[in-house]
Order: structure tokens, then sequence, then C-alpha cells
């Protein structure tokens, strides 16, 4: 190719400009090809209708719980659902909008170049997680988004200072929408402070970090703890720290099988801290301490769902327009050979080698978007019969709310039914997603990850419909007293902030685990 010939790639005119538009709107349109609802999605909507009609930002409106992890993401579809008066389709269209702008963003300022823009769509095209969330009406789109913006921030030019509040700003945001997503800018912000210290550094990264701390401040007086509910029903289930990093890595075997695109892209976005371009490092340390923390934490049972934002940030760093001194694109061979591995992996699930896919696998892990696709996909769509009504969790939901005067039901999904219930039905849910007093008890065996389940002790439901503390084991009814006083008693009192005080000293091995 003669130096001309690289200059219209290097500066595209008004044809590299179509090009990149047309490769923009072929993303989008696989985008809303793929459109879809999870279950554990109207988890969170059911909040946001209870918030949007007057109930709190309760799950069950009698008891002040935060089932859902994303307080960023859950005040902009009240917002929005808010404005437009429907939950479904809203959800869908904030998804695809955000998907649609951060992308947009990385071809704008970050990937330049055509071959850069080219690579970055080809990228993302080849990870199954990354498309799967860009819709399903979990969190994911609106981190993309931040990630996105995160980027655009930090690969500034090379003369020109980071933007120091703005990145702490951006990356508060991006804990708020998830809190374990800070692990993925940690290393970029503490190096950046390190790099500008001074005392008005520290107060710039400060009052960036302010929307942060006063959501912790009202979720300690709101909910009486600093953490989601989720985080106590998953992770304090008195299941040793050996099991959860087993299954951590069988996540990843499951993903190197199903969706290896998206393993081999993250670990090359990792990969690229070997680079000479140290631009690249801290984000790249960033993607390996999530990575850690995602074995750590045994992973998820919705395949891929974990590593779609990191993939999302390893495209942008194998494909990020950098020059180097001499003024060559930086990287553009590591580059085109990124692409051509994570291209020939992809490709790879497509040879069927173990059979039929089983809806839940051994490892415990699921293609999610198959699961539910059939009920929930944009594509089969219908007025006739609304989601999550025309699931059979929804149908039953529904029917719950039509059996006066019961009022409270055990239940073992509580998305699709709990959401079609309604606010005059209190579900109680066996893996304590939204049950704050469940969630301190050990998890029965065997356990599949994210379905940590709990036996309700002697006296549980009967206390709930009385009113009264009837928990036969007398070592559970302190802890019965203290979860009710928090999640109902009145906000400002001391009983309830000294049982407030109390649960958060409480740990899970004080309780004696169920039998097998």
């Amino acid at each position: 190719m003669s130096a001309t010939d690289r200059s219209k790639l290097d500066v595209p005119g008004f044809g590299g400009r179509q090009l990149k538009v047309g490769l923009w709107l072929l993303f989008l349109l696989v985008v809303i090809r793929l459109g879809w609802m999870a279950d554990d999605a109207y988890i969170s909507l059911r909040t946001v209708w209870n918030f949007t009609h007057g109930y709190g930002l309760t799950w069950n409106p009698v008891e002040r719980v935060q089932a859902f992890t994303h307080p960023l993401w859950l005040f902009v579809l009240a917002a929005a659902h808010t404005l437009s008066g429907e939950m479904y389709l809203t959800v869908l269209l904030v998804s695809i909008f955000s998907t649609a702008l951060a992308v947009a963003l990385v071809l704008a300022r970050l990937a330049t170049r055509l071959p850069q823009a080219v690579a970055f769509v080809v990228l993302l095209l080849c990870s199954q997680a990354v498309l799967d969330y860009t819709t399903s009406g979990l969190e994911n789109p609106l981190s993309l988004l931040l990630a996105a913006i995160f980027c655009w921030l930090w690969f500034a030019p090379a003369d020109q200072p980071k933007p120091l509040f703005r990145l702490f700003l951006v990356g508060c945001l991006l804990t708020l929408n998830r809190l374990d997503l800070v692990l993925l800018v940690l290393p970029a912000l503490a190096w950046l402070l390190w790099r500008q210290r001074s005392w008005r550094s520290l107060l710039m990264a400060s009052l960036a970090l302010l929307p942060l701390l006063a959501w912790e401040v009202f979720s300690l007086i709101y909910y009486g703890v600093p953490f989601p509910n989720t985080y106590y029903a998953k992770l304090s289930t008195g299941i040793p720290a050996a099991e959860y990093r087993l299954q951590g890595l069988l996540y990843l075997v499951d993903l190197a099988t199903h969706d290896p695109g998206t393993l081999l892209l993250v670990l090359l976005g990792i990969g690229s801290a070997f680079g000479s371009d140290t631009a690249r490092r801290p984000l790249a340390c960033g993607l390996l301490l999530y990575l850690a923390y995602v074995i750590s934490a045994g992973g998820d049972f919705m395949q891929g769902r974990f590593l779609s934002v990191p993939a999302f940030i390893a495209a942008i760093l194998l494909t990020v327009d950098r020059r180097d001194a001499t003024g060559l694109p930086f990287g553009s061979q590591a580059m085109l050979g990124s692409v051509a591995l994570v291209v020939v992996l992809a490709a790879t699930r497509l040879i069927n080698i173990e059979g039929p896919d089983p809806l839940i696998r051994t490892s415990g892990v699921a293609n999610e978007r198959q699961y539910y696709a059939a009920s929930t996909a944009l594509s089969n769509y219908s007025r006739d019969r609304l989601v999550p009504y025309n699931h059979p969790w929804g149908e039953l939901g529904r029917s719950m709310s039509q059996r006066p005067p019961e009022r409270i039901f055990e239940a073992g999904v509580i998305g699709f039914m709990g959401y079609a219930a309604g606010p005059t039905v209190q579900l109680v849910d066996h893996h304590a997603l939204s049950d704050a007093f469940l969630a301190r008890l050990p998890c029965l065996r065997p356990w599949r990850i994210g379905h940590f389940k709990r036996a309700f002790p002697d006296g549980y439901l009967a206390s709930l419909r009385s009113g009264e503390n009837r928990i036969v084991d007398p070592a559970l009814r302190p802890l019965y007293d203290d979860v009710r006083l928090v999640t109902r008693g009145e906000l400002f009192s001391a009983e309830r902030w000294a049982a407030i005080g109390r649960l958060n000293r409480y740990r899970v091995a004080d309780v004696a685990p169920p039998p097998p």
C-alpha cells in the first residue's frame, strides 16, 4: 500500500465517515435484533415501579430492602418510566440508546482511523457477552457508556494533562452503576492521583466522589447497611472461599467453551499492558484486577455477563488510535493480530462438540438469553401478550394478586413473578435476594452459583403473617428482631440505630449451618 493510500485511511474524509456510520448502524441493527429481557431485570423493575408509584425504594413495600445492585441505572429507568408510563419497551429503548451512544463515542473519539473503527466493531461482534448484554434490562448498557466516556477522557492527547476531576466523577458514576465495577478503573484513578498528587488534586477527587458518598450515607440510613442485599445473599453464605474460587474458574472454563472470543478479548486487553504505550497499562491492570475478583466471587450464573464490560474496554485498548514518537499508529500489527485471533476463536463456537446445549449446564452457568428469548425477545414482542405476563412465572404472579386475603407467598424465582404480582403481594424469596433475614443465614447444599437457597426457620412465615416474633430457634430470634427493626422501624429511632450497629457486625458464621 502506498503512502498516499495509508494517508487516506489515517484521515477519513466524507467517504470514511460514511463507512464509520455504516459500521455503527450495523452494530446497532445487531443490538436491536438481539434485544431481550432477563428475569433478574424484573427484580429491579419491581423496585422501579414501586418508587415511581410512591412506595419508596423498596421491593416488598412493607420493608426497606435493597434488592437491586445498580442505583444509577435504577434512577435512569425510573425517570424514563415516569415519562413513558410503560416498562418493557422503555427499558429496551434506554438500553439500546446507551449502547449506541457508547459505540458512537468510541468510533468518533478513540478509533478515529478507519482500520481501528473496523477492528473495534469486529471485536464487539465476536463477543457474545457484549452482544447479549447490550440489552437484557440489566445495568450493562449504561456501564458500557460510562466506560467509553472514561476511556475517552483517559486517552487525552499526550501533551495535555488528564482531567482528574472528570475522570474521578465518571469513575464514581460507574461505581454507582455497580459497586464492583470500581475495580476496572481503580488502578487508573490511583495512578492518576499519584502522578498529579497535591492537596488540590485530593480535594478535586474527593468532590468528584461525593455522589457515591451520598448514596452510601442514604443506604445506611434507609436500608441500614452499606451494600445491596444481594451482596449478603450471594457472598455471605457460609461457603468456604476455596469453593467460590473453584466455581470462578469453572465460570471461565464455561466461557472458554461457549464464548471463547470474549475470554480471549479480555486476556488480550490485559496483554496490551506489556506494550510501550504506558497509557494502556492502568486500564489493563484494572481488567486483571476485575478478572481476579470474578474468580474469587465464583463468577455468575449468567454466561458472560460479568465480562461484557471488561470485553468492551479490552476492545478499546486493542484499537484505540494512539501514536508513538515516530507519528505512526501505535500497535497496528498487534491490533490486527489480536482481531484475527479473536475472530478465529469466536468462530469455533459454531462448531458443536458437546451436543445440544442444556438450559442449565453442570457448572451452574446458563445462556440466559437463550433461556428467556422465547418470551422476552424484542423480535417476539406482541401487544396482546405483554412481558412478563406472557411467561408462566408472570402468570403465576398475577394470580397471586387475585387471591385475597392471602398476601404472603413463598417463591424461588422473583423477577417476572414479583413484578406481575404487584405491591400488595409480599414474596418470601428462598434465595434471599430480597429478604434481609434469610440473607444472613447459611445456604443449603448443594448450591448453584447465584442461587443460594435458604431453609425457612421454623416459625418464620408465621412471624411474617402475624407481625410477632414466632421464630422457634432461640439463636435466630434476636436476628429476626434486629432485621425487622432495621427494615420496618422508624428511621431515626435510637433502637433502630442500635439494631443497625448489631446487624452490620453480624456474621453468617454466628449461626450453625443447616443440615445437608
